[in-house]
């Protein structure tokens, strides 16, 4: 499934080609603004140039220096365990992100721009502006206000966070398993890691594993579109994503944390300000990007759900939260 035949599918992981279009006079990215050309290169229409984006990556030199034998975590290793039985799942569909001054600036002086689109910063030119501010996202992404329901639930997370920093190898440990129904006789799971990040593309990934760390938003670590979170414990690794007991994609990159709560009233998804520190939940991400080690960047690459949308086109990402979990860690392993 491309893109461009499934323009309501379009999430911000994708190819930004509209996003990353020169600005018109008086938009972010325009000559004006405090990051003139950030989205363009050369005379205006000129293609854009989203390798330049990718060059500005804020993590770029410091993942160049962890390309070393792994480092111990400090005080020893930590396994955490979650599982859910039983219950719900809500996932997420595509849908326009309303953007947090906190975390994308204001038009004059834009912030988190830089990276692969979407997956790390969200170029200028992909913001809707309103009243002088950012509003919300041009297109829809897997980062909302829209959800759904889905029963049958099973998760079991077992990792260990070993290594401190990202490395060229790693000592972190995940197994990880996840599944859901739609109510029409399918089942969907999404099974890791056969591979863990020991070192990140474009943002760290502290070896695969990290806990109790500050995630997203204005961290810069992983897309600025989600809030700004503390996570207790978060993976990046290569996984299986199935369907009634079939492989439909692999390897395919795996992002799951235990975060504190990002959902406010009606599910929405929360600004900064809006976060909870007393619940938490778990976030199960398989987006429609693949990582490219040797070029240090995101390609875009539809994932085969086999789910279908409302408008009869294929979801092409999972983004599924976890409310009711048993959570439980120790020091060791």
């Amino acid at each position: 499934m491309s893109l461009s035949k499934t323009p309501t599918a379009l999430a911000l992981l994708a190819a930004l080609a509209l996003a990353c279009q020169p600005a018109q006079e008086g938009e972010p990215g325009a000559a004006d603004t405090a990051e003139p050309a950030a989205d363009t290169v050369g005379e205006e229409g000129a293609k854009p140039d989203v390798e330049k984006l990718v060059k500005l990556a804020p993590g770029r030199g410091w993942l160049e220096a962890h390309d070393t034998a792994p480092q111990p975590l400090l005080g020893g290793p930590v396994t955490v365990e979650v599982s859910q039985e039983g219950g719900g799942v809500f996932v997420a569909l595509p849908a326009k992100r309303s953007l947090d001054d906190d975390v994308f600036g204001v038009p004059d002086l834009p912030r988190a721009w830089g990276g692969t689109p979407g997956i790390n910063g969200v170029p200028p030119g992909a913001r809707e502006v309103t009243d002088g501010k950012f509003g919300q996202m041009k297109n829809p992404t897997p980062f909302g206000d829209e959800s759904m329901g889905m029963t049958a639930v099973r998760l079991r997370l077992t990792a260990t966070d070993a290594t401190a920093t990202d490395a060229s190898s790693t000592n972190d440990r995940v197994r990880f398993e996840a599944s859901w129904s739609d109510g029409e006789e399918n089942t969907y799971t999404v099974r890791c890691c056969e591979q863990l990040a020991a070192r990140g593309v474009e943002y760290p990934t502290f070896g695969g594993v990290v806990t109790n760390h500050v995630l997203h938003g204005f961290s810069r670590i992983g897309t600025a579109l989600m809030p700004t979170e503390f996570a207790y414990v978060a993976f990046w690794g290569m996984g299986q994503v199935m369907k009634n007991g079939e492989v439909v994609a692999a390897p395919r990159l795996v992002h799951g944390m235990v975060t504190e709560y990002v959902r406010g009233e009606g599910y929405t998804l929360v600004h900064d300000s809006g976060v909870d520190p007393t619940q938490k939940h778990f976030h199960l991400m398989v987006p429609p990007m693949m990582p490219d080690r040797e070029a240090g960047r995101f390609h875009h690459e539809d994932l085969p759900t086999g789910f279908t949308l409302p408008n009869g086109e294929e979801l092409p990402f999972w983004h599924v939260m976890f409310e009711d979990l048993e959570i439980s860690a120790s020091r060791g392993g």
